[in-house]
């Protein structure tokens, strides 16, 4: 009996208070409301609020309402009327909650809502509302603090509030910049948010496709949220991204991000794949790290990066590149630095390993520091391998040189006078180290590297670099001021004990010299072109070589042609390698105005001693040295017994002609005029000569006298 009293307690409760509903609903129509609704908005925001629906009651399965066609308008002068305009908005109450001063409000449903804003070419921007005439006004009535809460915080305090979810389907927002001439728009905006009361995980789901100028990208994103009373605690799990973009030639056909779980100083699981394509290549990515977001906002950091990228397509040197990346990352805000370690790079699985730290310092001009190490690199099989055309386009072009009989005369192709555009060294500033187990660029090769290097703000130092090479070392320091126009550069390098002939072939693919060498330089100069490399370089370059030859050229041969000429006899052939052999080389060449000159090129041979002076024109690549070669007293070494007449007799060789082409002539001439001895010999030999030849006639004096001029061609 007492349950069913209690039922029909309840029950005529129930009949009461939906009778009152109803009544309520009966004699109050909402629409009285929107003057007021219109008056509140104008007086808290300054902005023209519209309603130009009906504000309906609804009844099912909540008591609520729903209000049409509202709309924000913007003031005039921007490209829409409205700022913010959508088709429906719906709530719903729980009613009897509100007994016992729980307001549970349901879903809340916006319906296409449309947001625009502007920014005006003047730097206006239409979320600012127009001022009220009244607040124009000179006196101002002052504020008194209060400690005491306002009668809304005071009705509010007591009440348990909810919100069961917001739903808002197919929005759209448009910014449009014109100061900056572009415009983003985001349409079909989807978002879904369950259960907002606090401390309760609920699932979030948003959906959207956008575009900027020319650009259009889509985005969807999951997972469940769970809100804080404290929103610094709030959570997030199983949230999982997916974006795709399109700009120009360049597709980003998928990326995708997951984070297992993330709060406010825990690490948390990241994982990201991500498929870009261009024109001509493919970039696939993929990785994982633990990712941790300080309490205060203030740290980031990455531990544990693991990431593979793999590139590939027709503008990809050899096809296709594989990178490996790990590394420790942390961001600190209050620094405004970056910080990388344990960083490992593969490229090609071990082709390239580099390790080490990088620290960034985030300025108007990042400012980059580096220590690294790297194995033995190999630059040149990461380079596009020769094709088989331009193979046999290099064969033909060797055959056909080498089946000329003669050297042809080649043209100098003309040197460009454009300089590089290094602006971009001016927006950096870098410091660091580098050490290299080995490097092969070019074919040439490089043992242990070591160099310390910076860039700022266009000026490149090259404080030290030493490597090892060839049997020897190297060790350089260089200067590239590329903050004034032309650039200006300063080097200066030392070689001590380089094995040149290995050196040269690897470089240049030629064998011209062979023997240990060392060469110091140090030169200065403006401009990087090619022209102005060879025109506008200034210094001086010395070089000592020792125990080596000279390859292309036998003087004991040329020798013996001289001699052989002195005899007036044909000079025998002998099939001999064109070489000489030499114990010392040494000259220094004076650079500038386009030219190097020496005086002083010096070479000790076992048997001969030649020095040279002369110069060649660094831009018509011509060549215009004298020779000279001396017999020493010896009748060893290179040459024999063959040239030991011509001990003491200095014989004169011209080199000229090109680089590509250089020609070697021996000048009887001056071979006369520099020896007395030779000079008298060959005027005796001559005058027996005429004689034999002109017989009676020779006494004559008409004859003597033309016989005389002849002879005279020796002085």
């Amino acid at each position: 009996m007492m349950v069913k009293k209690i039922a029909a307690i309840v029950a005529g409760l129930l009949v009461i208070l939906i009778g009152g509903l109803a009544a309520v609903v009966a004699t109050i129509n909402p629409n009285q409301f929107k003057p007021m609704l219109v008056e509140q908005v104008k007086q808290q925001t300054g902005f023209d609020l519209v309603i130009d629906g009906d504000i309906d009651w609804q009844f099912w399965p909540s008591l609520g309402f729903s209000v049409a066609d509202v709309a924000v308008k913007n003031r005039p002068g921007f490209d829409e009327p409205n700022l913010l305009a959508l088709s429906r908005a719906q709530m719903s109450i729980d009613v009897l909650p509100l007994l016992s001063q729980q307001l549970h409000v349901g879903e809340i449903l916006l319906q296409d809502p449309r947001i625009f804003v502007q920014t005006l070419a003047n730097g206006e921007t239409n979320l600012t509302p127009q001022q009220a005439e009244s607040e124009t006004t000179t006196e101002s009535t002052p504020v008194t603090p209060s400690n005491s809460a306002s009668p809304a915080e005071t009705q509010a305090a007591g009440w348990d509030i909810t919100l069961q979810g917001l739903r808002i389907s197919n929005a759209s927002v448009v910014l449009k910049d014109d100061q900056a001439s572009t415009q983003t728009r985001l349409d079909e905006v989807n978002v879904e948010i369950g259960n907002l009361a606090p401390a309760v995980w609920t699932p979030v789901s948003v959906s959207l496709v956008g575009s900027q100028n020319a650009e259009t990208f889509s985005l969807q994103g999951q997972g469940d949220v769970k809100l804080m009373t404290d929103p610094m605690q709030s959570q997030l799990r199983q949230f999982a991204m997916t974006l795709s973009a399109q700009s120009g030639d360049v597709t980003l056909r998928e990326a995708n991000l997951t984070l297992e779980s993330f709060a406010l100083g825990e690490a948390s699981a990241l994982g990201f794949n991500a498929k870009l394509k261009t024109a001509d290549m493919d970039v696939e990515t993929s990785g994982k790290a633990q990712v941790t977001v300080a309490s205060s906002l203030r740290q980031f950091a990455i531990q544990g990066l693991d990431m593979l990228t793999t590139v590939s397509g027709e503008a990809v040197p050899n096809q296709s590149i594989t990178q490996q990346l790990s590394a420790d990352i942390d961001y600190d805000m209050d620094a405004n630095a970056v910080t990388v370690t344990e960083l490992v790079g593969r490229l090609n699985t071990d082709q390239v390993i580099v390790d080490g730290k990088v620290a960034v310092k985030l300025t108007d001009i990042p400012q980059v520091r580096f220590a690294l190490n790297t194995n033995r690199i190999n630059v040149d099989t990461l380079l596009p391998t020769t094709t088989e055309a331009s193979q046999q386009d290099k064969g033909n072009a060797a055959s056909a040189s080498s089946s000329s009989a003669a050297p042809q005369a080649q043209t100098t192709p003309a040197l460009s006078r454009e300089e590089p555009d290094l602006s971009a060294l001016q927006q950096l500033d870098v410091a660091g180290t580098l050490a290299l187990q080995g490097l092969k660029v070019a074919n040439v090769e490089l043992g242990q590297t070591e160099a310390e290097v910076a860039i700022n703000r266009g000026k490149v130092t090259l404080s030290r670099f030493v490597t090892e090479a060839y049997q020897g070392t190297v060790s350089a320091s260089a200067v590239l001021d590329a903050s004034v126009t032309p650039a200006r550069y300063e080097v200066s390098k030392r070689a001590r004990g380089i094995e040149v002939l290995p050196l040269l072939q690897d470089a240049a693919e030629v064998d011209l010299l062979a023997g240990k060498g060392n060469v110091d330089v140090n030169v200065q100069g403006k401009g990087l072109s090619p022209y102005a490399l060879r025109e506008a370089i200034n210094g001086r370059v010395a070089i000592f070589f020792e125990d080596g030859a000279i390859n292309g050229i036998n003087l004991a041969q040329m020798l013996r042609e001289a001699k052989a000429t002195l005899k007036g006899e044909k000079s025998e052939y002998v099939d001999e390698v064109r070489k000489t052999d030499f114990s010392a080389l040494t000259a220094s060449f004076v650079l500038g105005n386009g030219m190097a000159r020496t005086n002083d090129l010096l070479l000790e041979a076992p048997a001969l001693r030649v020095r040279s002076e002369g110069q060649t024109d660094l831009l018509k690549e011509t060549l215009d040295f004298a020779v000279y070669t001396s017999v020493v007293e010896t009748s060893k070494g290179q040459g024999g017994k063959d040239i030991d007449e011509l001990r003491d007799v200095t014989i004169p060789v011209d080199v000229a002609g090109t680089w590509q082409a250089p020609s070697y002539k021996l000048d009887i001439k001056k071979l006369l005029s520099s020896n007395k001895v030779l000079e008298e010999k060959a005027r005796k030999e001559a005058q027996r000569g005429i004689k034999k030849l002109l017989g009676d006639k020779a006494d004559d004096e008409k004859v003597k006298e033309a016989a005389d001029k002849l002879l005279n061609l020796f002085q």
